[in-house]
């Protein structure tokens, strides 16, 4: 009797995960919804909740914000910007859901994030957002595919979750031993890289590069591993060649300083090291608080726009944040709120590749391979941009967590035996 009354309980996490496999990809007002349904389902079940190694680390960074928040000038504005508390529930969530349920999760995962890819080919190759279709008779193609937007109204929040869905399936693809998932997982790559392509979005191709040539590493054993980076070279050759929408995005990070978003970006991290060096000692050690960045960092940033782009300038390059995520949270967060950032992703890291290297379970191993690949990607495009953030890409990063922990963390974290 108990034990069915469990299973009823458990209903509320695995309809939240199902919930969350559908809207990550495509859209934030579900995933509030499957949020608020997997919070419930954790007050459920609260009495069977053990916390693990993993679920500390992610505490303490909402601990850290929190304090952050409650020491700032502005406490009840620094809370209401927060989103380090509800945006994180998608990995308690995920990690206390069965096993056997994540190859479904990733089914729907797929076909959710296949509709998002399709939608940014489509605007890319007719320059028409499929949200906005009137007519099909006013639908033409484009002589050049141009940089779409997709579901999420940004290309970059676009990029940040199809490059780590994509990621996810060219790891299974090339590593799982199903023949049926390899097949699918072929099908989701491949729709998945044309969209992440057709973004154009040059901080989530950097971030996916970065995890092509950090295969080896995250695979130390595979001899397939090492052929990867070889082949994406090539394939990044040929695209710069043969599509001029690709080589005039990346002649932009060539000749950056002739590129107005990059110089925005450059000043943008002077301002922030302006900044930081201007802080006192409370604010070095925990920073301002979410939401009061732009207080803080106005004057700076002024200072540095006229040096770069002259007095009339300054109302069209005035940004909240400062485009680099590690620099966003030493300025909101404080020295304190980076390291125990960087500590919780060192050991997800280090403890994905000993799983790597450990495991037996071959389906486990690729998937975990892929998550961790998705995961570079997420923590290199940090560098440009402010993805933490982003609610739609730290809800899917965290959901993400959450099946890596069910998977890493073994019998440990299972709500039910």
């Amino acid at each position: 009797m108990q034990r069915g009354i469990q299973k009823e309980k458990m209903i509320f996490l695995i309809l939240s995960a199902i919930l969350l496999s559908i809207s990550t990809p495509i859209s934030i007002a579900l995933d509030n919804i499957a949020i608020g349904i997997g919070l419930l389902g954790l007050i459920l079940i609260y009495k069977k909740l053990k916390l693990s190694d993993l679920d500390f680390r992610v505490l303490g960074v909402s601990v850290v914000g929190t304090v952050s928040s409650l020491l700032s000038i502005k406490p009840l504005h620094s809370f209401e910007n927060a989103h380090y508390l509800w945006h994180f529930l998608p990995y308690f969530i995920t990690s206390r859901i069965k096993r056997e349920k994540i190859p479904v999760n990733l089914v729907i995962l797929g076909i959710f994030g296949a509709i998002s890819s399709f939608a940014v080919i489509f605007e890319s190759l007719t320059g028409v957002n499929p949200k906005h279709i009137n007519s099909l008779s006013s639908i033409h193609f484009l002589s050049h595919p141009v940089r779409a937007e997709g579901f999420f109204n940004t290309p970059l929040t676009t990029a940040g979750v199809i490059s780590v869905i994509f990621l996810i399936f060219f790891g299974l693809l090339i590593f799982a031993k199903e023949r049926k998932f390899r097949i699918y997982s072929f099908f989701i790559s491949i729709i998945m890289f044309l969209g992440l392509l057709f973004t154009f979005t040059r901080s989530y191709w950097v971030g996916s590069m970065a995890a092509f040539f950090l295969l080896p590493v995250i695979n130390l054993k595979s001899k397939i591993a090492r052929i990867v980076p070889l082949s994406v070279i090539f394939v990044a050759y040929i695209l710069y060649l043969s599509i001029p929408s690709v080589h005039n995005r990346v002649q932009t990070i060539i000749h950056y300083k002739q590129n107005v978003s990059a110089m925005d970006r450059i000043v943008l991290w002077e301002s922030g090291f302006d900044l930081y060096k201007h802080y006192n000692i409370k604010n070095k050690l925990i920073g301002c608080g979410s939401g009061n960045l732009l207080h803080f960092l106005k004057p700076h940033l002024i200072k540095r726009i006229k040096k770069v782009f002259g007095e009339k300038a300054i109302n069209s390059h005035i940004f909240s944040a400062v485009h680099n995520e590690y620099l966003q949270i030493l300025l909101k967060w404080g020295i304190i709120g980076l390291v125990v950032w960087l500590y919780l992703w060192i050991y997800v890291l280090y403890r994905n590749i000993v799983f790597i290297i450990e495991t037996d379970n071959e389906f486990y191993k690729a998937l975990i391979i892929g998550i961790t690949m998705g995961f570079v990607a997420f923590l290199v495009g940090g560098f440009f941009e402010h993805n933490v953030g982003d609610a739609e890409v730290i809800i899917f990063i965290m959901y993400l967590l959450g099946i890596n922990q069910n998977i890493v963390g073994g019998e440990k974290n299972e709500v039910l035996s």
